[in-house]
């Protein structure tokens, strides 16, 4: 037979093997750093000054943490930086403008219970060690929201409490206030309401997509400086809720997340790297994980993607960490 016949088989197999393989030429490698000495999921993180910062999350043992550890990357440690002033919670929200980063909302106690979800916002300057309390959000939707800085403006939204949301509000900094932000949706446009969706800003514009309303999310936005959501091209399937996200100057990297769609039975959690890029809008399938991952983190330091530190399909934490090469 053909040569060519042969290579088109080899094809064949590998394809149907795997949902979609990365381009040979694209593929990215991981390389093993190392692990936070204290295993979480569900935890937040931000990057200042080229040093990453993990806090918060659920240990082990199902207790809620309220600590923080920095990572140097340069010297691959971790150092441990004590209790923070926030009380213990999982899935807060972190973002950063002019080396401070602003922290707050997360979930601690039961579902659909008022005190349960935390309304505080806080400042961290890591060059002095010190916090300071700020103006609290004006929401209770505050477990598995999203948060970011467009315009020297902190904007927070999404989240659950005892709906799904997408609202949108802005923390004006020099002010310490919250405004709300109309963003002129029809009641089923895109994006859904939803919480434990992901995003990340590249190249001075943000985006955020997956999520969970009822079931698993595919979609994917970019956020409009008039205060507006752009479709763009969904996330590659299977749809996931929980996944990391960060970026490079070029490229947002999607790692894991999981899958529900619907029942018990099509839970999956997921171990693929996507990358999207902005200019294209085009996803590609870059590298795996070791293992699948949900609730975990991903952060990038001098352009370099850095993601783990969460929960695999065991239900299990796992404290590794792993550099995108």
């Amino acid at each position: 037979m053909p040569k060519a016949f042969y290579i088109l088989f080899l094809l064949i197999i590998l394809l149907g093997s795997c949902q979609r393989i990365p381009d040979i030429a694209e593929a990215h490698s991981l390389v093993e750093c190392a692990p936070i000495p204290s295993a979480r999921a569900s935890a937040t993180c931000f990057v200042i000054d080229d040093n990453a910062y993990v806090l918060l999350g659920r240990d082990s043992t199902g207790t809620h943490r309220n600590d923080m550890w920095r990572y140097n990357a340069t010297a691959d440690q971790w150092t441990y930086l004590g209790a923070t002033p926030l009380l213990p919670r999982v899935n807060a929200v972190a973002a950063v403008h002019n080396n401070k980063a602003y922290i707050g909302l997360g979930f601690h106690g039961r579902y659909r219970t008022s005190d349960a979800y935390y309304t505080d916002w806080w400042e961290y300057d890591p060059a002095t060690n010190t916090w300071q309390e700020l103006a609290p959000y004006p929401d209770k939707t505050t477990a598995k929201a999203i948060a970011f800085v467009a315009d020297n403006d902190l904007f927070v939204g999404y989240g659950f409490y005892e709906r799904y949301t997408r609202d949108m509000y802005r923390y004006d900094i020099a002010a310490n206030e919250w405004h709300f932000v109309e963003v002129n949706l029809a009641p089923n446009a895109f994006p859904a309401r939803c919480f434990g969706a992901v995003g990340a800003t590249c190249q001075g514009r943000y985006f955020a997509g997956t999520g969970y309303k009822k079931h698993s999310l595919d979609q994917w936005a970019e956020w409009l400086p008039e205060g507006e959501w752009l479709k763009r091209k969904d996330v590659p399937g299977p749809s996931r809720q929980t996944a990391a996200c960060t970026a490079t100057d070029q490229h947002i990297y999607l790692s894991g997340g999981m899958h529900y769609g619907g029942t018990n039975t099509t839970a999956q959690v997921l171990a693929d790297i996507e990358r999207y890029d902005p200019n294209t809008d085009q996803w590609t399938c870059v590298a795996h994980l070791p293992q699948p991952l949900f609730n975990h983190l991903a952060f990038t330091i001098n352009n370099h993607i850095y993601t783990g530190i969460g929960e695999n399909d065991q239900w299990q934490l796992d404290n590794n960490l792993y550099r995108l090469e």
